[in-house]
């Protein structure tokens, strides 16, 4: 007679089914905990922009500044990247609501971890020289106005909406440029010597000159200067001829007489 092979109690069945099955429970769980990544959430950040002196995590930069540390605050969780960005650029307004077209001038952008968790951001040499805008916002994209995803700020919209930290409006209106006109000398003109210098009205007419009858042999005073009486030169030599041939008539004639 051959004996009957032993079946397991049922108690017995019962507490082998429960361990596998608690067995490949505790592997199902596991395995999915291994390979999870770490839930990093939105950085926790806090700026200075007085040197690390003062930090805060105030919506609004108490002032404008081309240099801007950051840090991590807390502790945050390990094998997470926290990427922080600092863009400047160039208004039409003091403020956002009057901000009105803004210009890209430049950007800086770091990244933040549980290892290294302060930095600077530095934007020397992009600051708006007029009015303008600073914004710190939590993403490693630089809003340029490339593309759409990628947009300017422009009030009301705003690319940072959920992501920003701190932004900063503020400036003076530029001065404008004077316009250029056409260039006039500036060499004053050269002002005659009194040698040189013309009289102001018209030159005086010479006066007309008569020569000075020369002194008879023997005279004391110069004989008087006969006045001017429009008469012909040849017709008063004529005469004067004339009259010597009388009076040399006359001399003869009375010499003559004597002789007689």
């Amino acid at each position: 007679m051959h004996p009957h092979p032993r079946r397991p109690s049922a108690h017995t069945a019962l507490s082998t089914t429960a361990a596998l099955a608690l067995a490949a429970g505790a592997v199902a769980v596991a395995a999915p905990a291994a390979h999870a990544a770490p839930d990093c959430g939105r950085a926790p950040v806090q700026y200075s922009v007085d040197g690390g002196v003062h930090w805060t995590n105030s919506a609004t930069m108490p002032a404008e500044s081309a240099t801007v540390q950051v840090r991590l605050a807390g502790v945050p969780a390990a094998g997470c990247d926290y990427h922080v960005s600092l863009g400047s650029y160039e208004t039409q307004g003091p403020t956002w609501a009057t901000s009105g077209r803004s210009v890209f001038l430049g950007w800086a952008t770091i990244t933040l971890t549980r290892e290294h968790y302060r930095d600077t951001l530095d934007v020397t040499g992009h600051l708006p020289h007029c009015y303008g805008e600073l914004a710190l916002y939590t993403v490693g994209g630089k809003y340029d106005g490339s593309n759409s995803d990628h947009p300017l700020p422009h009030y009301p919209d705003e690319p940072f909406s959920g992501l920003a930290v701190a932004t900063w409006n503020g400036g003076t209106a530029c001065t404008p440029e004077p316009t250029a006109g056409p260039a006039t000398p500036t060499t004053p003109a050269p002002v005659p010597s009194a040698a040189t210098a013309s009289p102001t009205g018209p030159a005086p007419a010479p006066s007309p000159t008569r020569p000075t009858a020369s002194p008879r042999a023997g005279s004391a005073t110069p004989a008087p200067e006969l006045a001017a009486t429009g008469a012909d030169d040849g017709l008063l030599t004529a005469a004067a001829v004339a009259a010597a041939v009388l009076l040399a008539a006359g001399g003869a004639a009375a010499y003559a007489g004597r002789r007689r």
